[in-house]
C-alpha cells in the first residue's frame, strides 16, 4: 500500500512542474507526464511480481538446463568408460560393460521385444557373435585380475558400430 501512495504522490508532484515548465506546449508536458506515469506503474508491477514469485535463480530451476546438465554428465560417464575400457580387462568389465548392457537390453526390448537376461539364446540370435555380445552376455565372468589388456580403439569402434546397428 505504501508503494501505491508513493507512486500517486510522485505522479501529482511531477504534474505541477511539468505544466509550469511547458508554458504554451501543454501537450508535450502531458505526454511527458503520461510516460512518467507509465514508468511508475511498470515499476509498481515489477515490485509486486518480485514479491509474489519465488526467488529461485533461473539457471537452477530451468528444466531444459537440468536436462542439458544430465546429458553432459551422461556423456562424460560414457567417455570415461570408453577410456577406462582401453586400460585393462578389469576396467572394461567394470566401467563399459554396465553401459553396454543397458544399451543392448533397451534396444532388444524396444525393437525386438526380447529380454536380455530372460532369453539369452534369442538375444544372442539377434545381437550376433561379435564385440557387443562378448561384452554383454549374461554368463560373462569378471576377470580374475587387472593383468589382461583392454580393448583397442578399433575394437571399441566395432563395438559402437554393433550397438548402433541393433
Amino acid at each position: 500500500m505504501k508503494a501505491v501512495v508513493g507512486v500517486v504522490v510522485i505522479a501529482i508532484a511531477s504534474l505541477v512542474p511539468a505544466l509550469a515548465l511547458a508554458d504554451k506546449a501543454h501537450g508535450l508536458a502531458l505526454l511527458a507526464y503520461a510516460i512518467l506515469l507509465a514508468a511508475l506503474f511498470l515499476m509498481l508491477v515489477i515490485d509486486r511480481l518480485r514479491k509474489a514469485l519465488p526467488r529461485a535463480p533461473y539457471f537452477e530451476s530451468s528444466p531444459s538446463r537440468n536436462a542439458e546438465q544430465g546429458s553432459v554428465a551422461q556423456f562424460d560417464r560414457i567417455k570415461r568408460a570408453l577410456m577406462a575400457a582401453s586400460w585393462n580387462e578389469s576396467h572394461l568389465y567394470e566401467s563399459l560393460r554396465p553401459i553396454a548392457r543397458e544399451i543392448v537390453a533397451a534396444r532388444l526390448l524396444r525393437h525386438h521385444g526380447v529380454d536380455l537376461d530372460r532369453s539369452p539364446e534369442l538375444a544372442y540370435a539377434i545381437v550376433g557373435d561379435g564385440y557387443a555380445w562378448d561384452l554383454v552376455r549374461p554368463d560373462r565372468e569378471p576377470p580374475a585380475g587387472a593383468g589382461a589388456r583392454g580393448w583397442s580403439r578399433g575394437e571399441l569402434d566395432k563395438l559402437l558400430d554393433e550397438l548402433e546397428a541393433l
